[in-house]
């Protein structure tokens, strides 16, 4: 409890200073046009190296598995979702490519996320499914004339269970009306290290595994590729690195 605290502490520090030091460029590109922003190799590169701080400053040991399988092309990234830290260790794997979230709304009621957001991703209205539907239209305008990741929840929200939830079919369509590849990433370990509403950082190793892209066959129902990516998700659970 102790060492959690202490962990925790030296953590919320150093966070508040990488705040600090990233208040000016976030303002700066709060400021400028959002089709230049997300053009510019130079502002992901300052995304990758945040992220990169992000994780480090947790003082948690982290091991990734598959980066050889990030991808290249503009993509579909799809991940489990069990704590705020998914957001650093999915970005880090992305090596500062072009990116975009998409992120349900009440994620801007993290003080961390609130002031990035806003800047790397789409918000979903999930209060209905009509709003949430616009939302993916959204989605697809912003993403199919533009050479960025899109990243997507497909479960739709936190889980602390390790277990893997059902998937929505938002990324299916995507995948559909843009032609894109789907990338899973695995995440194991980040629920029990800073789960939701905790403050203590916990001393737990976390694994991200990222898998190879994936496309939709000529003729496969969207079902039927949902479950075909979920199922990858599955057969990790019985890898090395649970």
């Amino acid at each position: 409890m102790i060492s959690a605290l202490i962990r925790t502490l030296i953590s919320r520090v150093l966070l508040f200073l990488i705040m600090l030091i990233f208040f000016i460029p976030m303002l700066i590109a709060i400021l400028v046009p959002k089709q230049w922003l997300y053009d510019s190799k130079l502002f992901f590169l300052c995304v990758h190296v945040f992220y990169w701080l992000i994780i480090k400053c947790s003082f948690i040991p982290i091991t990734f598995h598959g980066l050889e399988n990030a991808p290249k092309e503009p993509s579909i990234i799809v991940s489990n979702h069990q704590s705020s830290l998914d957001i650093p260790l999915i970005g880090y794997t992305l090596k500062a490519y072009p990116h975009i979230w998409l992120a349900v709304a009440y994620l801007m009621t993290s003080p961390v996320l609130r002031f990035i957001l806003p800047l790397l991703a789409i918000l979903v209205d999930t209060s209905s499914p009509l709003r949430g539907m616009r939302s993916l239209n959204q989605a697809i305008k912003h993403i199919a004339s533009n050479n960025r990741h899109v990243i997507i929840f497909p479960e739709g929200s936190r889980y602390v269970d390790a277990m893997v939830h059902e998937f929505f079919s938002g990324f299916v369509i995507l995948a559909r009306r843009t032609g894109r590849p789907v990338v899973p990433v695995r995440i194991f370990g980040a629920y029990k290290v800073y789960p939701p509403n905790s403050f203590l950082v916990q001393y737990h190793p976390i694994h991200v595994v990222v898998g190879k892209p994936m496309r939709m066959q000529e003729g496969e129902e969207i079902d039927a590729f949902k479950q075909r990516v979920r199922a990858w998700f599955l057969k990790q659970e019985k890898s090395q690195y649970t």
